[in-house]
């Protein structure tokens, strides 16, 4: 990934660091580029609706989980299958897809298969193949 393919967004604050992110249905027959923010207090990562009308991600059941934020209620979901390439890697894994948010949530899920560095002072994100 380019330099442009990081950053922090400082539309929010504390500011946000993100990264693009290719993701595909299983089947690997659609995908979208997006901006995904990450997330390293969160478990999972999470993608919103509007991704999972166009990738049709809901068709991929494949595990129950209790989830909860921070502050809220556990609370039963379905978890769907995914394909996150990050760095040129690959990265298979369950998602939640909310109707409650607007960016898709780089949990430690997918995390945990990079090396993340986060410059706050000078504004950068990095990620890395270990």
């Amino acid at each position: 990934m380019s330099a442009e393919s990081t950053g922090i967004d400082e539309t929010y604050y504390p500011p946000f660091p993100w990264c693009l992110v290719n993701i595909h249905n299983l089947p690997k027959t659609k995908n979208v580029i997006v901006k995904g923010y990450i997330d390293t207090g969160s478990d999972g990562t999470i993608v919103t609706i509007d991704i999972d009308e166009r990738l049709e991600l809901h068709r991929q059941p494949i595990a129950l989980a209790e989830t909860m934020g921070i502050g809220g209620k556990p609370e039963l979901r379905a978890l769907y299958a995914a394909i996150f390439t990050v760095k040129g890697i690959e990265i298979v894994t369950a998602v939640d897809i909310r109707d409650d948010v607007e960016e898709v949530l780089i949990g430690r899920d997918i995390l945990h298969h990079l090396i993340l560095n986060i410059d706050w002072k000078k504004g950068t994100t990095d990620l890395k193949d270990p």
